[in-house]
Formats: C-alpha cells, sequence, structure tokens
C-alpha cells in the first residue's frame, strides 16, 4: 500500500468532483431534452441549475446523515457509562458533491 500525499489526495478530490458534475449535468440534461422534447440553450441551463441543486442537497444530505449518526451512537455509549467521540465529517464525499455542483452552477452561469 503507498501512501497518498496530501495534494495527489485533493487532486483525486478535485477529479471526482468534476467527474460528479460532468455526469450528473449530462444525466439531468438528457432528462431535460427527453421531458422538453427537444434541446435548448435554455432547457440546458435550466438542467445544469437542477443537477447542481441535486449535487447541492447530496451534499447537505451526507452531513445530516453523520451528525444524526454521531448523536445516535454518543447517546448510546452515554447510557453504558462510555466516553465517545464523534468522527469527523467525511470531507471527501462532500466536497467532492460541493465542486461538481460548483462545476455545474458555473455552466448554468455562462449559458445565461
Amino acid at each position: 500500500m503507498t501512501t497518498q500525499t496530501r495534494a495527489a489526495r485533493l487532486g483525486q478530490i478535485v477529479l471526482y468532483g468534476l467527474g460528479a458534475g460532468l455526469g450528473t449535468g449530462l444525466l439531468c440534461v438528457l432528462v431535460g431534452a427527453l421531458l422538453a422534447g427537444g434541446l435548448t440553450r435554455a432547457g440546458v441551463a435550466t438542467a445544469l441549475g437542477w443537477g447542481g441543486l441535486i449535487l447541492t442537497f447530496l451534499a447537505g444530505a451526507i452531513i445530516y446523515s453523520q451528525n444524526g449518526q454521531s448523536q445516535s451512537e454518543s447517546g448510546m455509549r452515554a447510557r453504558l457509562g462510555e466516553g465517545y467521540r464523534a468522527p469527523g465529517l467525511p470531507w471527501a464525499p462532500i466536497l467532492t458533491a460541493l465542486i461538481g455542483a460548483g462545476i455545474l452552477f458555473l455552466g448554468q452561469f455562462a449559458l445565461n
């Protein structure tokens, strides 16, 4: 197993964020084109906006889920009289979703 530097890990997160943004954007544009019956510039901009919202809500759901899990675990351990330090947030998936959302919002801004 090789050690990964901080810069390499950050580059990997940015690359995954780019992939998440492009994949989600493509899926949203395809769905929008199918629903609208065609592909227009305004339709693509709207689809990219929806894709950005989906990824933003995904990042929020990850945070919400992690906080709920930490509270549940600390409550159970408190009943047993054990101390518990909750783990931190999973920053890699959160940043991946937010980078993807930022790319989609930039695409929407460029088309409007």
